[in-house]
């Protein structure tokens, strides 16, 4: 007896077929330690790896790279009974398409890469269209022949198909708060595939490596600024310490009495008036693509600063600015001069370059202006590292008076960024935080390690630290000035406490003296705070003299307890010829 089989039970036994062999493949997947064909349900994409900072406009169009998605189930059809399916390709991150390509754009390859011309034998891809918000591409393909396990549909295989509105996603890691991130950032598209009646085939699949999204472009920070102290200097190649590194301090003694820098032993400014605090670099921290993907976005590319908008592969800088951050003598000034690098390895501090700079009103803080014409080959030197340099370097010079005490400091670079042009499409290079100068005293420096500030009075019980400080110098006097030490090394608050005669002696108490520190706290030079609480806390005695000799008594009037804790600091006064052991 013959059976008559309707079309729609054909439909429904190729479906039902169709799914079968779909849970064969996720039953292979999900079997730990079994092999999977490479080719099952995969999307790849050859993507390019660009510069985040040439992402600074969001109107940005760029080629996507050609989108092939492997097939895990074959594909069959015939001139008299074709086969079609739609797919669908989703962009993530905020891009969308910039238009709906051509259908030529599209085609189905063999596993073996084999492209046969469109035509009513082959297959045939409709006009694509896109979805009311541009994310999704759809083009419904029709299937005339036989297209195995492992053949591909490629997007962007017969002509280029455009991106946009991808700034916003791929800028962000250059526009870090920090400047130190290593954020990768990227734009994925998602494939789907439905079938005539459209129930999803193919690409529904969860567990790697049947996959059906991948990256079509990724960006990362290509440029760097950051700070390098003076002192941490490369050193020649015979390993010197002389010129090459800043040795200076501030000179406490007779007869500059702090107003004068030290020059012995010789350093890079060799200069009792001039010091080094070190260096802003800009630099690259990886080999990225500009817009173009060919050219590299890199410092040491010629033209540096020129060109804006209309060159790939040159940093379009417009000018630099950066915040220093330190306590300044009165009338010093800051400037920023040219670097080279001798042939021997040692950093030579070239001519001025024009800056604009400004202090805060308490001068704790010093806000640094390069223009851009001032950012040229010329002035703003690459390294001499052979035929591909790869940063650029800043000298921030402080110069002082020689009139006006020179104040102890730790000078930190802030923040601040490498600007781009107004007219460019890159986004600027946020500075990243750093070290610069400690700049020290070459007089007497007492830590009293074992220091209960007046914060830790409460919550230690009721101890409190009484200082006992001492002039031992027999002819000069001594302006003995106290450091907040916070618990993380940070030097806080400085003050003078107290001035003494020769062979002079106070007492001071806990509150005393930070009533004193507080008074002179800034935002970035703090008082002792909560962090310092529970033995954190220690407290830098510094004089313009020979010596001073510091005792410190911890008393809980409380419950009368009375401990000598003078054992628990040390003295890190001037190498002297002689040190006598009064002074000592």
């Amino acid at each position: 007896m013959l059976v008559e089989v309707s079309t729609s039970n054909v439909l429904l036994i190729e479906e039902i077929s169709m799914k079968q062999k779909l849970l064969s493949a996720l039953v292979v997947a999900a079997v730990a330690g079994m092999a999977v064909n490479a080719n099952a349900g995969v999307i790849q994409s050859s993507y390019k790896n660009y510069a985040a900072e040439v992402f600074g406009d969001n109107t940005v169009v760029l080629t996507a790279p050609t989108i092939g998605y492997a097939l895990a189930l074959p594909l069959t059809g015939t001139a008299a009974n074709p086969n079609s399916f739609t797919i669908q390709w989703t962009l993530s991150g905020g891009a969308v398409w910039n238009a709906a390509p051509a259908a030529a754009t599209i085609v189905l390859a063999q596993p073996d890469g084999t492209v046969a011309a469109q035509s009513a034998t082959t297959y045939q891809v409709a006009a694509p269209t896109l979805s009311a918000d541009k994310t999704t591409l759809t083009a419904v393909v029709t299937v005339y022949s036989n297209y195995t396990t492992g053949s591909q549909v490629v997007l962007g295989g017969g002509g280029a198909v455009q991106v946009t509105k991808v700034g916003t996603t791929l800028g962000a890691p250059a526009l870090s708060t920090d400047g130190c991130s290593d954020a990768v950032a990227s734009v994925n598209v998602t494939a789907k595939l439905t079938n005539a009646a459209g129930t999803e085939f193919d690409s529904n699949f969860t567990l790697a490596p049947l996959l059906n999204t991948t990256p079509i472009v990724q960006s990362r920070r290509a440029i760097e600024v950051l700070a390098l102290a003076s002192s941490a200097f490369p050193r020649t190649t015979a390993g010197a310490l002389d010129t090459d590194i800043e040795q200076s301090k501030v000179d406490v003694l007779l007869p500059s009495a702090g107003k004068l820098f030290t020059n012995t032993p010789a350093d890079i400014t060799a200069s009792t008036t001039v010091l080094n605090l070190g260096q802003v670099i800009v630099r690259d921290r990886a080999v990225l693509f500009d817009l173009n993907g060919t050219n590299p976005y890199s410092v040491g590319t010629a033209g540096f600063g020129t060109n804006p908008a209309t060159s790939v592969g040159i940093v379009e800088a417009n000018g630099i600015t950066f915040k220093v951050a330190g306590k300044f003598a009165t009338g010093g000034t800051v400037t920023v001069n040219a670097n080279t690098i001798a042939a021997g390895g040692a950093t030579v501090v070239g001519a001025a370059i024009p800056s604009t700079v400004t202090f805060n009103a308490d001068r704790t803080e010093a806000t640094v202006t390069v223009a851009a014409a001032d950012l040229t080959d010329a002035a703003f030197t690459k390294d001499t590292n052979g035929s591909t340099p790869t940063a650029r370097r800043l000298n921030v010079i402080y110069t002082v008076t020689g009139t006006a005490q020179v104040p102890v400091a730790q000078f930190k670079l802030t923040s601040g960024q490498l600007n781009k042009a107004a007219t460019s499409l890159e986004a600027p290079n946020v500075a990243c935080p750093g070290n610069l100068y400690n700049l020290l005293a070459n007089g007497v420096q007492v830590d009293v390690r074992n220091y209960v500030p007046d914060v830790a009075a409460t919550p230690s019980g009721g101890w409190k630290s009484i200082v006992r400080i001492i002039n031992t110098d027999e002819a000069q006097s001594a302006d003995v000035s106290g450091t907040v030490l916070h618990r993380n090394g940070d030097l806080g608050a400085s003050a003078v406490l107290v001035t003494l005669k020769p062979r002079e002696v106070v007492y001071m108490q806990s509150a005393q003296i930070d009533a004193k520190l507080s008074a002179a706290a800034t935002a970035t030079a703090t008082a002792f705070g909560a962090d310092d609480i529970g033995q954190n806390a220690r407290l830098r005695l510094t004089a313009a003299t020979s010596s001073i000799r510091v005792q410190n008594y911890l008393y809980n009037p409380a419950n009368g307890n009375f401990i000598e804790g003078s054992s628990a600091q040390g003295d890190e006064g001037p190498t002297l010829a002689v040190r006598d052991s009064v002074n000592k």
